[in-house]
C-alpha cells in the first residue's frame, strides 16, 4: 500500500492535501497537534473515514507511524504557527521570536526530511512538498522574521532536490498566500470582512482568495510521480499576487 503523510491536517493546506491524496489512491496518514487527544482522533475518524489519524508528535516518530500503514511515497509536509506569531514588529524584537519560527516552520520540517529520505533513498522513488508561504519571496515588512523563516525552509526543500536528485526523489515548496485556509484566512472571513474583499481587489490580479479545492489539485500533481523533472521548484499560490 502507497502511504502519503500529512502534517497538521487540520491547519493551513491540510484539508486539501489530505483529501485530494486519498482521491488520489493514497492510504492517507495525518498528523495534527490536536490528535495526541483520543476523542479528538476518533471525531475525526468518523468525519473523514478515508484518513488515519495518528497521535505521534515528533517527527520520527510521525515517520514511524505512517511506515506502519506502508511503503511512505509522498510527504506533505504542511507547517504553519498561529497567525499572532506571524505579524510581529521587527525593531526590538527579541531572538525567542525567531527561535520558536525557526523551530516550527525549518527544524521540524528539517527532521520530517531526515527521517523520510533514507528508505527513499532505497527506493530509489519519493515526493516531499513543503507548504511555505509566499513570504518567502515577497518578504512582508510587517511580518520580517516569519518571511525569513519561510524562505529558510524554502531553500531547504529546493536545495535538497540538487542534493538528492539522483536518487529519483522530487522536492517542491507551494507557497500560498490570498489563500482560504483555516489558520490565516478562514472560511467566512471572505464574506464577512470587507476590507479583506477590497485589499484583494487591489492586490491580486485574481480578485479573489484561492479555495481549498484548488490547492488539493496542485498537490496531487506534485504528489503524482508523473513528472519527475518538476523538482527543486517554489509554486506560488497567489492569485497573481507574486511577480
Amino acid at each position: 500500500m502507497t502511504v502519503a503523510l500529512v502534517t497538521n491536517v487540520t491547519q493551513y493546506a491540510g484539508p486539501a492535501g489530505a483529501t485530494a491524496l486519498a482521491a488520489d489512491g493514497f492510504t492517507v496518514v495525518c498528523h495534527d497537534q490536536t490528535f495526541t487527544d483520543s476523542e479528538v482522533r476518533g471525531k475525526f475518524v468518523a468525519e473523514n473515514p478515508e484518513l488515519t489519524p495518528i497521535a505521534e508528535q515528533e517527527p520520527e516518530a510521525i515517520l514511524a507511524a505512517a511506515r506502519e500503514h506502508g511503503r511512505v511515497d509522498v510527504v506533505l509536509s504542511n507547517d504553519y504557527v498561529p497567525p499572532s506569531a506571524v505579524r510581529k514588529p521587527f525593531d526590538g524584537a527579541p531572538l525567542g521570536d525567531l527561535e520558536f519560527l525557526m523551530r516550527e516552520l525549518v527544524y521540524r520540517p528539517f527532521e520530517l526530511i531526515q527521517a523520510a529520505t533514507p528508505a527513499m533513498k532505497e527506493a530509489r522513488t519519493g515526493r516531499i512538498i513543503l507548504v511555505t508561504s509566499a513570504a518567502a519571496v515577497r518578504p512582508l515588512a510587517t511580518a520580517v522574521l516569519y518571511s525569513a523563516a519561510r524562505a529558510a525552509a524554502t531553500t531547504l526543500v529546493t536545495g535538497a532536490a540538487k542534493a538528492l536528485g539522483e536518487y529519483n526523489i522530487q522536492f517542491n515548496a507551494i507557497g500560498p498566500n490570498w489563500f482560504e485556509n483555516p489558520t490565516y484566512f478562514p472560511p467566512g472571513l471572505w464574506e464577512s470582512d470587507a476590507e479583506l474583499r477590497a485589499t484583494v481587489a487591489k492586490e491580486v490580479p485574481l480578485q479573489r482568495l484561492g479555495q481549498q479545492e484548488e490547492m488539493g489539485a496542485l498537490i496531487a500533481f506534485l504528489a503524482s510521480g508523473k513528472a519527475t523533472p518538476v523538482t527543486g521548484q517554489f509554486f506560488g499560490f497567489t492569485g497573481g499576487w507574486l511577480p
